[in-house]
């Protein structure tokens, strides 16, 4: 597990450990600088030119600015051939910056004006360009000196391509490092070199895009600095068998959970298929499907493995009365409920999500129509809101469409707030939440940490992949991880097993079964 932090996070870690700990501001400056030289010094190694490369060191006046400084010192020291550009006004500059200006000037380095570079340089002249205008600090559209510094940055990638390295300090000036928001304009990095702990920004779209490779540097900032008050957001990029309870070694296929799958319905036999052959897929000890009569041949053909109960097609009293009595039979079977993918949002479905809300004592994870149908309905809403309790808890998986029907807003809106809505549901429904989305969220009702997904890819924007979810994150939470574990380790798991599955498939050709059948390779480190 690593943090994820906000601005606020990060500054008030970073006065601790100057104030608190006694570490000089100064000091820390150094260290971030001394990281980013070595990063470009790897990068005139992978060359391997023997000329003095020629650095363009575009410094605003906050201490970003100041870690441009200091980097162009010790390039200096370093070999490479340095200009230096002072953007913003002089008299706005911090501290740090000053004393940093004076150090350089000790050392012969004085900083030029942005208009006198740009007017009298030419673009094809930099084989390096060091973004250190904003860093962490920019919460607003960029304009006057500054909008022209990134348009010029930007201008020289454009031509230069590859003949040109553009490093960002610690953020691409111009996007939000709490939310990754990009504002009028933003620089669009190669590399970007940041400090201790990778920011919010970095991981969400569309910030994500515009830093190129995120590399995490130490810069004498700990974990200690948070004071016992540590980040809220996390996320993983451990292997996926360290976060795994272990098998027991004497377990039977019961120990391994029996979970039950409500998913399909007349028209529609897919979504119950991949759910089973996800949960199967990820340690399952027993599944049973619950669906249409319709689908019984099919699912006999592609999940053998699986047990199968059906109930007619119509609506007529005499089939829900029959789908009731066969629904509780296996409600008593099983210790887990996976409900919701293709199960349609008819008088049948509502009477069998109805029935689970009321009857069932254990753990459901809830996707797809289930959701819609509690969307739509104040009654299914309180019944899920009202379920968690003593030893059983609701997982839900929505996609950002369903979450802003059960938030109650539009996408738009939702989606510009995902951090502080995914929480506030959560908290709403006394549940877990899964907003599955480019940068999936997790939050849950009985804790104020927030987990955010880095793996997956757009290939998984495929018809399937969510019932794949449901069936992952409901066996996991069968091996004997708590409801929060599950819902994360899960989507991590999945986001690995649809990144495998691109590597191999390709992410335009990939379908969800290419994501089950990579599963175990994720799960047991294949």
């Amino acid at each position: 597990m690593k943090y994820a932090v906000s601005t606020e996070e990060m500054k008030r870690c970073d006065r601790n450990t100057i104030s608190h700990f006694g570490v000089q501001g100064l000091v820390l400056m150094e260290r971030a600088a001394l990281c980013v030289c070595d990063e470009i010094d790897t990068y005139r190694d992978e060359l391997n030119e023997d000329r003095n490369l020629k650095v363009l060191i575009l410094a605003g006046c906050g201490n970003n600015g100041g870690d441009g400084i200091a980097v162009a010192r010790l390039l200096k020291q370093r070999g490479y051939n340095i200009n230096v550009s002072l953007v913003g006004d002089y008299t706005k500059c911090t501290d740090q910056l000053i004393a940093e200006l004076k150090i350089a000037e000790n050392y012969g380095i004085s900083a030029d004006t942005f208009s006198n570079i740009r007017d009298n340089k030419s673009i094809s002249e930099w084989d390096i360009i060091v973004d250190a205008l904003f860093g962490i600090g920019c919460n607003r559209p960029v304009s006057g000196m500054y909008a022209e510094a990134v348009s010029y940055i930007n201008s020289c990638k454009k031509e230069r391509k590859k003949s040109v390295l553009v490093l960002s300090v610690d953020m691409p000036s111009g996007v939000n490092s709490d939310d990754g928001k990009v504002f009028n304009i933003a620089v669009c990095a190669d590399v970007t070199v940041t400090f201790n702990y990778m920011k919010l920004g970095q991981i969400m779209y569309p910030g994500c895009e515009y830093c190129g490779r995120v590399l995490i540097r130490d810069a004498g900032i700990y974990e200690d600095g948070f004071m016992q008050k540590l980040p809220r957001v996390f996320y993983y990029d451990e292997n996926p068998k360290d976060l795994l309870p272990l098998r027991k070694a004497n377990g039977n296929k019961g120990t391994f959970g029996r979970i039950l799958v409500i998913a399909g319905s007349d028209d529609i036999y897919g979504a119950c298929a991949f759910c089973s052959r996800a949960a199967f897929g990820s340690g399952a000890g027993m599944v049973r499907v619950f669906t249409s009569d319709n689908n019984r041949t099919v699912l006999q053909s592609q999940i053998p493995e699986a047990m199968i109960d059906t109930y007619e097609c119509g609506n007529e009293p005499y089939v829900i009365e029959a789908l009731r009595n066969n629904l509780k039979k296996a409600l008593e079977w099983s210790t887990e409920i996976i409900i919701g993918p293709g199960l349609g949002t008819g008088k049948k479905s509502k009477a069998i999500l109805e029935m689970v809300l009321e009857e069932y004592d254990r753990n459901i994870v809830m996707d797809a129509d289930a959701l819609n149908m509690v969307a739509e309905d104040d009654g299914l809403m309180s019944l899920l809101s009202g379920y968690s309790r003593d030893e059983k808890g609701i997982i839900i998986t929505p996609h950002l469409a369903e979450f802003a029907r059960l938030y109650g807003l539009d996408v738009k809106t939702c989606k510009e707030n995902i951090m502080d809505y995914v929480g506030k549901l959560a908290s709403k429904l006394n549940c877990t939440v899964i907003c599955k989305d480019a940068r999936t969220i997790v939050a849950t009702s009985h804790s104020s940490k927030m987990y955010i997904n880095v793996t997956g890819n757009d290939g998984m924007a495929t018809a399937g992949s969510g019932d794949v979810l449901a069936g992952i994150v409901g066996a996991l939470w069968q091996s004997g991880l708590d409801i929060f574990e599950a819902a994360c380790v899960g989507t991590y798991i999945h986001g690995l097993s649809g990144d495998m599955a691109a590597e191999k498939k390709g992410k335009a050709s990939m379908i969800a079964s290419d994501i089950i059948e990579y599963l175990p390779q994720i799960i047991d480190n294949k």
